[in-house]
């Protein structure tokens, strides 16, 4: 196994002069909060079995005469499971890969010459892994399919909602000039068609307790959409000071994991078109509580221990915990792409 921190290509080995003793992060995108975007279950350790509730309708009768005789009226229990898988990290590193450089005068001295603990590259590796775990858990609970390598870990969201046959019969396709770069025009036509025929259940559920997860590639044209008007409904809900981009009250989240999964992965999620083809571009807008994690801990990114090892004079980084995704209702969610002519 390899170093986790390596030498860039450009790493100036021949160090002279004055070094800034600080580290710029190549910034990592994600799409903030899990515990605020879905609802995590934090006790799965295998399977576990969650039980749904049909409504109750039309039990309210005329009356008419005393009568001992009950009305109609029932409603089913059914129940999905939801399977976490096991995940791993693991993760090392050897402090000899910057030996020669001006990182190497960070380091401890004597006997702890080689056990980066306690150092910048302690710092580093700590902040990344945190940051990796952080991007991958989404990456995954969205994309994984089971099968291919990097994503076979579990069965994410994109493939449970491509197998639902009444998400799939209800998926709007929205045909765009150039189906990869939707126009301003296209991207809020997409939104109004998902927000005005989206399941009687969805429209029901409060603003406040549903999102519309988009691409980045939509996300940005719908703001072309606000640019130069007085969109205040847009910009007015505000989270811990920040401004939330809306729709129809809706927040807009842009899923930058998803340009991840859809150039590594063609999910049924998004086949459409006449002539069929994978859609890299769309909407899928839902009830937070209606897309669940499951997790055997409360912080898949907290959850790992990092030592040094004398005898392999390696520092390593491990981290075990379970994770799987499940989507109760099919009326809890409408699927929108782009799709060419």
């Amino acid at each position: 196994m390899g170093n986790l921190v390596t030498k860039g290509a450009d790493f100036d080995i021949a160090y002279g002069g004055a070094n800034l003793n600080e580290i710029f992060y190549e910034p990592t995108f994600r799409s903030e909060d899990v515990l605020s975007r879905y609802r995590v279950i934090p006790n799965v350790k295998g399977s576990m079995n969650i039980f749904l509730s049909a409504n109750l309708t039309k039990i309210v009768k005329k009356y008419t005469t005393c009568s001992s005789t009950s009305g109609t009226g029932s409603f089913a229990l059914s129940d999905k499971k939801i399977t976490a898988g096991k995940c791993r990290v693991a993760l090392e590193q050897c402090a000899d890969e910057f030996f020669g450089t001006y990182i190497e005068e960070l380091y401890r001295t004597g006997q702890n010459a080689l056990n980066v603990e306690g150092t910048v590259l302690e710092d580093i590796m700590v902040r990344r892994t945190v940051e990796g775990i952080g991007a991958d858990v989404i990456r995954l609970i969205w994309g994984a399919d089971g099968t291919t390598a990097e994503y076979d870990q579990l069965d994410g969201w994109f493939k449970l909602l491509g197998a639902d046959t009444v998400v799939e019969a209800a998926k709007l396709e929205k045909i765009a000039a150039d189906f990869d770069a939707p126009s301003a025009g296209e991207a809020i036509a997409l939104l109004r068609d998902c927000f005005d025929k989206a399941p009687a259940a969805l429209q029901q559920t409060p603003l406040n307790a549903k999102k519309m997860y988009v691409t980045p590639e939509v996300f940005n044209a719908y703001l072309a959409n606000l640019e130069g008007t007085s969109a205040d409904l847009a910009w007015s809900a505000r989270k811990d000071g920040v401004a939330a981009v809306r729709f129809r009250g809706v927040e807009l989240v842009p899923m930058y994991e998803w340009t991840t999964i859809l150039t590594d992965l063609n999910p049924t999620l998004f086949d459409g078109g006449t002539t069929p083809m994978n859609a890299s571009q769309g909407v899928i807008y839902g009830a937070v509580e209606n897309f669940i994690i499951g997790t055997d801990v409360n912080d898949n990114e907290a959850n790992f221990k990092m030592w040094y090892d004398d005898k392999d004079e390696k520092a390593y980084i491990r981290s075990y915990f379970k994770l799987g995704a499940q989507v109760l209702y099919s009326s809890l969610v409408q699927v929108g792409i782009f799709v060419t002519d």
